[in-house]
This record gives structure tokens, sequence and C-alpha cells, in this order.
């Protein structure tokens, strides 16, 4: 017999057998999604005594967490500050030391650092900080700032720097403080006793005085500067009215000479700079920019705590879940129970 040539093996895939396999395996994968489905439907239904136990547990503890008898209802509420000596390593360790206090039984320590009633201190649950603008914000913004410098041309650098002054103010020296209290009423109390807290802070109080000194005095300075230009410039009108009544061939005009030593425009704009100076100087002496409130703490009167619907909610869901977790237990020790 003569031999027969072998099949040559090929190694090329048949398309139509690969997606057949594929199909194949996402129509057991859904099959197996079904099943798992339908086991899950049928638990409750066969473990009725076990989840309705569950179902009334959870919502009387629901209904007795919404209305204050397990828990106290809480009241939650944030406020804006703004300080150029503050940043969120500073701020954090200083709230995470508050919440240490907080944490105490009697809070004789959180009523006495914050010097505020021990009432209003036994009403203080926690406190919270971030900063108003996250660190990809803050490295967003100084992409922005580089890619407007580099587009500009020289001689608009100026007003670039304007621009640029204008996007970061009020934003990376900004941070939200959040406390959370047992009464409502406990919140703008609390919030005057924090900003005295902050104010007081020797790091902060004494870069508080420096600014204050150095500001009243140069504000002093620029009176005494005003003062010399208001008498200039009181000079330079005499001079002029004097000049403007000599009569020169029939004629009441003045003609500057091109040697004039003094510019009466210049002296008159350095006087209206000067003085948008000493505004801008009696501003932050008012408003004490070292430690600003931008928006205070507000007196909600409803509670931060989930309400009566929520609350039955939640707990429906966790006994369901409990339920499942039971009944997987158990017939999970049956399994074991049936190997030994």
């Amino acid at each position: 017999m003569e031999n027969q040539p072998k099949p040559v093996q090929s190694d090329e895939i048949d398309l139509g057998v690969l997606f057949s396999k594929i199909g194949d395996f996402f129509r057991n994968l859904g099959m197996s999604f079904l099943r798992a489905l339908a086991v899950l439907r049928l638990i409750p239904s066969q473990n009725k005594i076990l989840f309705i136990v569950l179902v009334l547990v959870g919502a009387v503890g629901a209904v007795l967490y919404a209305n204050g008898v397990i828990t106290k209802k809480y009241y939650e509420s944030t406020m804006i500050v703004n300080s150029s000596y503050i940043n969120t390593r500073i701020l954090k360790q200083t709230v995470q030391k508050l919440n240490q206090l907080a944490e105490e039984k009697n809070k004789i320590g959180l009523a006495k650092t914050l010097q505020i009633p021990q009432k209003l201190a036994d009403s203080i649950s926690f406190f919270q900080s971030k900063p108003f603008v996250s660190e990809e914000e803050k490295i967003d913004l100084e992409i922005l700032s580089e890619k407007i410098k580099n587009l500009s041309e020289k001689k608009d650098l100026k007003l670039i720097d304007q621009i640029i002054n204008r996007l970061q103010i009020e934003n990376r020296h900004s941070f939200e403080i959040t406390v959370r209290v047992n009464s409502p009423t406990s919140i703008k109390p609390l919030e005057i006793a924090l900003v005295k807290y902050f104010r007081n802070d020797p790091f902060i109080k004494k870069r508080m005085e420096i600014d204050s000194i150095n500001l009243i005095a140069k504000k002093g300075k620029l009176e005494s500067e005003s003062k010399k230009l208001d008498s200039l410039k009181k000079v330079i009108f005499q001079n002029y009215q004097s000049m403007a009544q000599q009569s020169r061939q029939g004629s009441n005009n003045v003609i500057l000479s091109d040697k004039a030593v003094t510019d009466p425009i210049q002296i008159y704009n350095q006087d209206l700079e000067i003085y948008k100076e000493i505004q801008l100087i009696d501003r932050d002496i008012y408003i004490k920019p070292a430690f600003e409130i931008v928006t205070g703490f507000t007196e909600f009167t409803e509670p931060a705590s989930p309400g009566m619907v929520k609350s039955v909610s939640i707990a429906i869901l966790l006994a369901f879940a409990l339920g499942y977790v039971i009944v997987a237990l158990l017939n999970f020790n049956k399994y074991l129970a049936s190997l030994s």
C-alpha cells in the first residue's frame, strides 16, 4: 500500500470558529448572570422570616435614629477664610488639635482653648478643613500664568502681571472650615470664637501687629508727602494766576517755556496716586487681611443628619444585604459540615 500524503497543518485561524467561541463565552456569561439573579431573587422568599425580622429591626432603628433617640441630630456649616499666613499644613494641624479636644468626654480643654462656654463646647462634634482651591487647580493656574507670559509682548508685561494677580486674588490662601454641632444656635458663637482663636495665635498675631505698624507708618509718610504736594500745587497755581494777569500783546494766554522745571499735570497725577495708596492702606487697616472671613457660618434650621425617609431606605438596603450575608454563611457552614 502506497504511503498517503499527510495533511499539511496550517497556522491560519478559522475566523468563524473564533467568533463562535467568543459568542459562546458571552452567552454562557450572560446565562450565569441570569442564574445568579434568579438565585438572589429566590433567597428572600425561601428565608422570609429572617428577612422580615431584619427589615423590621432596621426600620425601627432608622426611625429612632432619625428622631434623635439613638444619636443626637447634628448640624453642619462651612465658612471660608482667607489668610496669607496660613497654609494647608498649619490649618490641618490646628484642626486636628481641636478635634482631639472635641473627642474628650468633658471637653473642658476645648472650652478653655477656644474660650467658649462649656455648654457650647459640649455641642461640638468635630471640625474639618480643606483648601478652597485644590493643589491641582493651583498647578493649572501656574501653567496658565506661564502661558500668558509667553504669549505676551514685553510692552504688555505690566498688564499681564495685573491679570495674573487678579486671577490669584483670594484663591491661593483661602480655606474652608466646616464644623458639626448638635444645636444650630451654636454656629454663630462658634464662628466668633474661631476667628478670635486664629487671630490670637502667636504666629498670626505678631505678623498682624507688624503689618498694622508698617501700614500706619506708610500712611503717615504718604500723608506728609501729600501735604508737600498740596503746598507745591498752591504755589504753582498762584504762579500761573500771576502770569495770567500779565498782559502780553493784548492776550491773557499763559505761554509755557520749554525750560520749565515743573510739570503741573505730573504733580496733580502724583497726588492722586498717593491718595489712592492711602485709601488702600485704610482698607487694609479696616479689613485686616491677615485673617479675613470671606463667608461665615450659616445657621441651618434643617439638620445635616439623614431624615426619616433616607434613614429607613438605607436601613432596608442594609437589612437585605445582611440577610444575604447570613444565608451565604449558613450555606457555607452546611457545606463544611457535609465534608466532615
